[in-house]
């Protein structure tokens, strides 16, 4: 009985080993199985492309040369003609403040003029009358001279003509209202100065210097690009909410068309670079302050045309020149490739240049996302390096790498990041 009973405990634990050894196995398997089809790969070809970084924020449009035009004396309005839009030009009379004090003041010292010259010509006539009496009738004389003069000058000074060329964006007085000096009559404003300030953020203004050239569009303006350049950089900033950002004033070189307040979209050139070799931001894996790329090392990755090089034909995985999202993992390799260093150059928000590892033709691999469920754990693991795959290459095709089809977003607020382009491929 006794040995029956060890026989059976024997054998259960031999069937328990059994089972727990076969659900090891299974979940290893089944474990490698998953992380192998998670990890899918298409290849691209390192080219080269005309590479350009700029930054993109939104401003307002001013005018630098703006002048409150006001009366030079106490008067009332007399002659105003002009009106809000109207054109003015340098010089031209605005309007008159009519004043009867002033003309008062010019007839009063015509007549002191009369006096002061019978009183000199009386006593150089009188033998009673020494030199000194007659060259203080002199200087009376010229005093009265200079006051007609002054008197003259406040006369003229009424007529209130433009300081500037420009447009009268504000008329504030009337015929026949009374005025002060200093007290603004109406408003001009010089068109051909109007400019554009945008606050960039503390992250990116040190990418940004005067000189740079500027793209420029406008809400109210459709299908009209502006050039400008970077005329002043803040030195100071201003900070709001934790969040510092430095006035950069974009001058423009044709303004024809844009008004004080207009809303803008500017695109900063930062730098470029010509008959760059490229590839995608998505290739590149960073790993202990170093970057690579998964050089493909066989045949059954996809080309940048989304073809199968080996061959075209669907019976052994090849694919039509209009591929998909869709089904791209259908044809796309687990084949990691060949780990390779690289330096990189400049970068911008899709493409990266390489100044050192691969050649131009070379075909490079980027990972594919893999099902929701497995996507974060995998996406950003390289082979145990703890390496960091690059993102926002999006949603692209294979096929678009290199196509410079990425254009600039429109940057609609203010606080906009550093935004990159790509421009036009070889």
């Amino acid at each position: 009985m006794k040995k029956r009973l060890i026989k059976a405990i024997v054998i259960a634990a031999v069937v328990v080993g059994i089972a727990f050894g076969g659900f090891y196995v299974y979940k290893s398997y089944s474990g490698k199985k998953a992380a192998a089809t998670t990890l899918q790969y298409y290849a691209v070809t390192v080219k080269k492309m005309d590479l350009q970084e700029t930054i993109q924020q939104t401003g307002t449009a001013y005018a630098a040369v703006t002048r409150d035009v006001s009366a030079n004396n106490s008067g009332t309005i007399k002659d105003l003609n002009v009106k809000v839009g109207d054109t003015v030009s340098a010089g031209q009379k605005l309007f008159v403040s009519d004043s009867d004090e002033l003309r008062k003041n010019v007839t009063t010292a015509k007549n002191n003029i009369s006096k002061q010259e019978l009183a000199l010509s009386s006593d150089e006539n009188s033998p009673k009358v020494d030199s000194n009496k007659i060259t203080e009738d002199k200087l009376s004389l010229s005093d009265a001279q200079s006051q007609l003069s002054a008197a003259n000058e406040q006369l003229s000074n009424m007529t209130v003509t433009s300081p500037i060329a420009g447009v009268v964006t504000a008329v504030n007085n009337s015929n026949g209202n009374n005025v002060s000096p200093g007290s603004a009559v109406l408003t001009i404003v010089d068109m051909n100065s109007i400019k554009v300030k945008v606050s960039v953020d503390e992250l990116d203004i040190n990418k940004v210097s005067k000189g740079q050239k500027a793209q420029i569009k406008f809400d109210a303006i459709d299908g009209k690009t502006y050039e400008g350049s970077i005329e002043t950089v803040a030195p100071v900033g201003v900070t709001n909410n934790n969040v510092t950002t430095y006035d950069v004033v974009t001058s423009i070189s044709d303004t024809s068309g844009i008004k004080p307040g207009m809303n803008a979209n500017v695109t900063i050139q930062i730098s470029s670079k010509k008959n760059a070799l490229v590839i995608p931001a998505e290739a590149l894996i960073e790993s202990n302050g170093k970057k690579y790329v998964r050089v493909e090392s066989g045949n059954s990755a996809l080309d940048s045309t989304g073809s199968n090089p080996a061959s075209d034909s669907p019976s052994q995985g090849g694919s039509s020149k209009a591929n998909t999202s869709a089904n791209l993992p259908r044809q796309a390799t687990s084949d990691k490739g060949k780990l390779t260093e690289i330096k990189t150059g400049l970068e911008t928000e899709n493409y990266i240049e390489v100044t050192e590892g691969l050649t131009e033709g070379e075909k490079v691999l980027v990972q594919l996302p893999a099902a929701e469920s497995t996507n974060n754990a995998n996406r950003n693991n390289f082979s145990g390096l703890g390496g960091n795959v690059r993102g926002g290459f999006g949603s692209n095709a294979p096929g678009s790498f290199g196509s410079g089809a990425n254009a600039n977003p429109s940057g609609n607020s203010s606080g906009t990041k550093s935004q990159t382009n790509s421009e036009t491929k070889n």
